[in-house]
């Protein structure tokens, strides 16, 4: 353009020289040097438009980075990223997935929903490397497909677990490793996707990657200051803290709550004799069979060396002692290797029971509560729950302090 303008002032310039311009043509050049200044005008003008979008994009995304680097739990982390992905974009759809064991693909987050155990539906496990995934991951390049059914290469799992139409695949690494992927597309409208939805969205991966590998390992750090070591659940110090959480949810809901708290009969008597390796199976055995007796509500957590705390929300005392009689019941009838060295030849539990809000009115002397009705089923011979009943004389109590149900092999 600027050339052919050159040369058309060169040819007025020539013109007149020689005279060969008439008036006419004076208003012809007049006009055309108007359009090509007119023309700069809007070129310019769409030029700083389109900086400036760029420039507001470019914000936007190193918004959205400094929240991903400074987001920590990955529930929340997790729904950041899907909300950036899909919002203000070409797509309508959005997976993360992480690269687990024997080459599964758990989908941990969708439009919508979040499960870091993965999400059944969309989880699969990859079979063939030679495809878009497969190249995607050995190569840890982004891939972009503008139309899945032109793409002879695409996943199986691409048309019918995400039903997508096209797509982005966008691998997370971190120190040259895949730890998994983000598939963005579209379900509905195909559209056209621009270079630019690719370099933001790969933006967004990059410290994304970064970001999730960081958030997983605060959770695993966070999950070992809960946890017991020995038995897998949770430790006293959690337990502290979440019988709080659960009474306030009680009184809010007006709900109620049991807590129980199990300590294994003469269990000093079982690390003795068989030793602290036997006494550590031991533990671990308890605690497996407790934990598959409880609803995905319930919590137990290891209270002390032998003595385990239950808590049982929406339950009542007499719910709460089915559970525990179950618990007492299978203990009893289990095979532990050393059971014939038991004080009755066999190894057996002890457990009290209190409730909120009819037996306490907070946490402390909730725990209390149970601690004796503990302590009395230990006094009553062991292999026993007690439930806890109030001294007599107090308001509206007819029974008498305790009211305990024990096994038919009575006391050992």
């Amino acid at each position: 353009m600027l050339i052919l303008l050159f040369l058309f002032l060169l040819s007025i310039a020539i013109g007149e020289l020689f005279g060969w311009i008439s008036p006419l043509y004076h208003f012809f050049a007049a006009a055309v040097i108007f359009v090509f200044v007119f023309y700069l005008y809007r070129r310019v003008g769409q030029f700083s438009r389109g900086e400036l979008r760029v420039r507001e994009e470019l914000e936007k995304t190193n918004e959205v980075i400094r929240a991903l680097l400074t987001t920590t739990n990955l529930n929340k982390l997790l729904s950041l990223i899907m909300d950036n992905l899909i919002k203000n974009k070409n797509f309508d759809s959005a997976f993360i997935y992480l690269i687990r064991e024997n080459n599964t693909l758990a989908c941990i987050a969708t439009k919508g929903a979040v499960a870091l155990n993965g999400i059944k539906r969309f989880t699969f496990t990859l079979q063939d490397y030679d495809r878009i995934i497969g190249r995607a991951i050995k190569s840890r390049l982004p891939r972009m497909i503008l139309d899945v059914e032109k793409e002879p290469l695409s996943d199986r799992e691409i048309k019918e677990k995400l039903q997508l139409k096209q797509f982005i695949l966008l691998p997370l690494v971190v120190q040259d490793k895949v730890i998994g992927l983000i598939i963005i597309g579209n379900s509905g409208e195909m559209v056209e996707f621009t270079q630019r939805d690719l370099t933001i969205s790969k933006m967004i991966s990059n410290q994304a990657a970064i970001a999730l590998q960081n958030a997983q390992t605060n959770t695993r750090i966070q999950e070992l200051s809960i946890i017991d070591e020995l038995t897998q659940v949770y430790n006293r110090r959690f337990f502290q803290n979440r019988i709080r959480d659960e009474i306030e949810l009680a009184k809010r809901y007006k709900s109620i709550l049991a807590l129980a708290i199990i300590d294994i009969d003469y269990f000093k008597n079982y690390n003795d004799k068989n030793g602290h390796l036997a006494g550590d199976v031991c533990l671990k055995q308890v605690t497996n069979m407790i934990s598959r007796s409880l609803r995905k509500t319930d919590i137990v957590a290891r209270y002390g060396g032998e003595e385990f705390a239950l808590i049982l929300p929406a339950t009542d005392r007499y719910g709460a002692t089915r559970i525990l009689e179950k618990i007492r019941y299978d203990i009893e009838r289990y095979p532990f290797e050393f059971k014939h060295k038991q004080p009755g030849g066999n190894l057996t539990i002890s457990a009290g029971i209190a409730t909120f809000p009819k037996d306490a009115g907070d946490f402390r002397e909730l725990i209390s509560l149970a601690d004796q009705s503990l302590y009395k089923a230990k006094e009553l011979g062991r292999n026993r729950v007690v439930l806890y009943e109030p001294p007599e004389g107090e308001v509206d109590k007819k029974h008498s302090p305790f009211k305990n149900s024990s096994g038919n092999s009575g006391v050992h």
